[in-house]
């Protein structure tokens, strides 16, 4: 059976791409115009790595792995860099993870400026990957560590915790259905308008201090008080210098060493008073400490309350001659009648007068 032109096109069209995909898989790391230089890096394990993974230089890409073996129990890794300049003696190669869902990468740090660079076909330092399965295992071992005391505490606490969320349950519930305190502010609507009430007055409140009514609202705003405070504060600080240097009467109180000296000698004086009116020393002291003398004051206060008592009764010529009126009256008309004789005697002689005196009396 003859073969098309269409088929034939098909067919080579099929060919070439078969071609191409072996020749990319065969000669993939082929770069006859990239520069590469060699170097080899030995780990005790590399988990994930495998020909053909990229080495990256501070996360860009650099090069690539080029051969894994093992070589005197160690995994031997042979990759390459396309910078001669790349790698250095104190440069770190490491197995790093791409991502925590998988793939691996050889990763290189630049290393210090200072160190000198590293020979192609050189050994490059390494620090051992962590595995995988011993950091699963170590997250096992460090998850097994913290929850079972934690597991522990919980199963000791159960009946507390069971008993206090039994509370809690009760105490909501209680709330819910408006009882005791709480569960009145809760429920009662009451509460709601006068708190609203109380917040309208309190802004209204607000709104006139800021506005400056009233008195504490001129306190606020009024700059006068300021001023005045600030004068008030003033004085009080140049009263307070006066006072300490000793200026004026409370100046001299509280500065001068006389006043001190002077209240000393005057509390000892009155000690000495005291000391000699308790051993019945003077008048004062016969007065404090003398039974006897206390015995006749008492007695002369009783006698002469008796005799003030008499005279208010109008016993005695004294009593008589303070609650009678008639010695009032005769005393009062005798008075009179002196003054009679007196004109009398100024206007006639010697005998005449007494006669006249005689007469105005008898």
């Amino acid at each position: 059976m003859a073969i098309s032109v269409e088929q034939k096109v098909g067919l080579f069209f099929l060919a070439a791409l078969i071609l191409v995909a072996v020749m990319i898989e065969l000669v993939e790391d082929w770069r006859p115009f990239e520069d590469q230089y060699p170097y080899i890096a030995k780990f005790s394990s590399a988990v994930g790595l495998k020909v053909g993974d990229p080495v990256r230089i501070a996360g860009v890409n650099a090069g690539k792995v080029k051969k894994i073996s093992i070589e005197d129990s160690q995994v031997r890794v042979d990759f390459f860099v396309n910078r001669e300049d790349s790698v250095r003696e104190d440069s770190l190669a490491q197995i790093r993870q791409t991502s925590m869902l998988g793939g691996v990468f050889l990763g290189l740090d630049f290393g210090t400026p200072e160190s000198p660079l590293l020979p192609p076909g050189s050994l490059v330092r390494t620090e051992n990957p962590t595995n995988l399965d011993q950091l699963i295992t170590n997250i096992d071992r460090n998850q097994d560590r913290v929850l079972r005391p934690l597991g522990d505490i919980i199963e000791n606490s159960r009946e507390p915790l069971t008993e206090t969320v039994n509370r809690l349950e009760r105490i909501v519930t209680k709330i819910d259905k408006g009882e005791g305190t709480l569960g009145r502010l809760v429920n009662n609507p009451a509460l709601y308008d006068e708190l609203t009430t109380m917040s309208v007055r309190l802004n209204q409140l607000l709104a006139k201090l800021e506005s400056g009514e009233g008195t504490l609202g001129k306190l606020i705003d009024d700059p006068a008080l300021y001023d005045n405070l600030n004068h008030t504060m003033i004085n009080l600080a140049d009263l307070t210098d006066q006072i300490k240097s000793g200026k004026g009467t409370f100046g001299k109180l509280l500065t001068d060493d006389r006043l001190y000296e002077e209240t000393t000698l005057t509390f000892a004086n009155l000690g000495e008073i005291t000391e000699k009116i308790n051993q019945g020393e003077g008048t004062l002291g016969r007065l404090m400490n003398d039974g006897v003398l206390y015995d006749n004051v008492r007695d002369s206060m009783a006698r002469i309350n008796s005799i003030v008592a008499k005279i208010d009764d109008g016993q005695g010529t004294l009593g008589r001659l303070v609650n009678e009126d008639d010695l009032y009256r005769d005393a009062k008309t005798t008075l009179h009648k002196v003054e009679k004789a007196v004109d009398g005697i100024s206007d006639t002689g010697p005998l005449s007068a007494l006669g006249v005196v005689l007469g105005t009396l008898f």
